[in-house]
């Protein structure tokens, strides 16, 4: 990369492909510099070569669904020419080693309860923990409450807010986001599209282009990536990074930008474990164990999502619609950074798929040798220990409810900052969070 560019975009995920674009298309001279050897950021899809029988297939390791029906994504995946589908079929529970009927989950009213208490409240934030101490419900309830606030927001219950609860509640109902959809293409396919019409616009792309430092004034960037790397110039920046690597100050900002950092250190980042585990066929179609009731049998060829409460991992999810014979297993926050602390100590390098498969063959009354010869192959992403993500993605503990909105505002008209934990719109941790603080950055930058 030569010359003075109009701008330097920081990381080619979803937030800065969408500026790029935009920039490009407007007629800005524009660099972006991504550090890993592929666009997308936390969006990461692994295409499968055919094995074991099974046709070519691809498999998400980060952002997998799109919630509900978000224009910014929506309008992209027409634009492309993709193709998505919603999930859909049975949701089972397995509590406490027995199969139980559908119902609602008993989070949903504690949730509901929490939104109107803050109606009569305004202002008013804590944690969710301590919200559950200052409005007692029955235990069960509670921890089922708890439960699932952490697994869905990849969050620890001592600190994610309750404002923020409520700001997300609202903005999720608002684009019906229970509905849950799968880009049959693969969601790098978007991501894709975007950087095409970056570099048909005249954008420049350098992968493997991990930035070190950021050296600014008003009106001028330096940016690179340590010593006796290439130093790229531009007018301004914009920085659309995951909110771990800002917390890690693994960037030299000089001088630096303290208000937008302290803004950052405010937030916080979730930890989830996730394994995708391909097997041979779908054997929880054809289930059989005594220890299933009928009721129960006659839903499995339906499964779509298996909530297994006292289980680790807790969450489950088959691709159905889709055919093919996949399980994703799912723990988010503090549970998450409990087993991987537990995976870590145990010096297994297969800890997590046998636990994963100990689990299931409790649930489906299998014997682990049975499931273990069924398995093909599991496949995982920490993205905790990943360098240029540091978490899974960000939440909004007590207090903290502004932060978001201080992280848009430019610095000196100079240096600018995207991605899911800037988003103001209640929709922190989706794809669709970061597209929009893409659109939102690129037009700062256009004035």
């Amino acid at each position: 990369m030569q010359g003075e560019y109009d701008v330097i975009i920081v990381g080619a995920g979803a937030a800065g492909l969408t500026a790029g674009a935009r920039l490009a298309q407007a007629g800005r001279r524009v660099a972006l510099l991504e550090a890993r050897d592929r666009i997308g950021g936390r969006i990461f899809t692994r295409r499968l070569p055919a094995e074991e029988g099974h046709a070519p297939m691809h498999i998400e390791l980060g952002a997998e669904f799109i919630h509900g029906l978000p224009p910014a994504t929506w309008s992209l995946v027409g634009e492309a020419k993709l193709s998505a589908y919603e999930l859909e079929g049975s949701e089972l529970s397995f509590v406490n080693g027995n199969w139980v009927p559908p119902m609602n989950h008993p989070a949903i009213h504690v949730i509901a309860d929490m939104m109107k208490w803050l109606e009569a409240r305004p202002g008013c934030d804590m944690s969710f923990a301590d919200y559950l101490v200052a409005n007692p419900t029955d235990a069960a309830s509670a921890a089922a409450a708890a439960n699932y606030v952490e697994g869905f927001n990849a969050a620890d219950r001592n600190r994610i807010g309750i404002a923020s609860l409520a700001v997300q509640q609202r903005a999720e109902d608002g684009i019906d986001a229970d509905r849950l959809f799968h880009v049959a293409e693969g969601y790098d396919a978007v991501m894709e599209f975007l950087a095409a019409q970056f570099l048909a616009a005249g954008g420049e792309l350098a992968l493997e282009s991990p930035v070190r430092r950021i050296e600014w004034r008003r009106g001028s960037v330096q940016v690179g990536g340590g010593t006796g790397s290439e130093t790229v110039h531009a007018a301004r920046a914009l920085i659309s990074v995951p909110l771990g690597v800002l917390q890690a100050n693994t960037i030299d900002f000089s001088p630096r930008p303290a208000d937008i950092l302290a803004q950052a250190e405010r937030l916080a980042m979730g930890d989830v474990v996730r394994a995708v585990l391909l097997f041979r066929d779908r054997f929880w179609r054809y289930a059989s164990a005594p220890s299933i009731p009928e009721g129960i049998r006659r839903k499995l060829p339906d499964l779509s999502f298996l909530f297994t409460p006292a289980e680790v991992p807790p969450t489950w999810w088959t691709p159905n619609p889709g055919p093919t014979p996949m399980l994703t297993a799912w723990i988010g926050g503090t549970q998450a950074t409990e087993l991987r602390r537990s995976i870590a100590e145990s010096g297994d390098p297969l800890a997590l798929p046998r636990r994963c498969l100990a689990t299931l063959a409790r649930i489906f009354g299998l014997s682990f040798a049975e499931l273990q010869n069924l398995l093909v192959s599991c496949h995982e992403h920490d993205w905790s220990a990943d360098p240029y993500s540091r978490g899974a993605y960000s939440y909004v503990p007590a207090g903290a409810l502004d932060a978001p909105a201080r992280l848009c505002v430019p610095v000196e008209d100079t240096l600018y900052f995207a991605g899911e934990h800037t988003d103001v719109t209640g929709h922190w941790g989706t794809v669709h969070a970061a597209i929009g603080t893409g659109v939102r950055a690129a037009e700062q930058i256009l004035g």
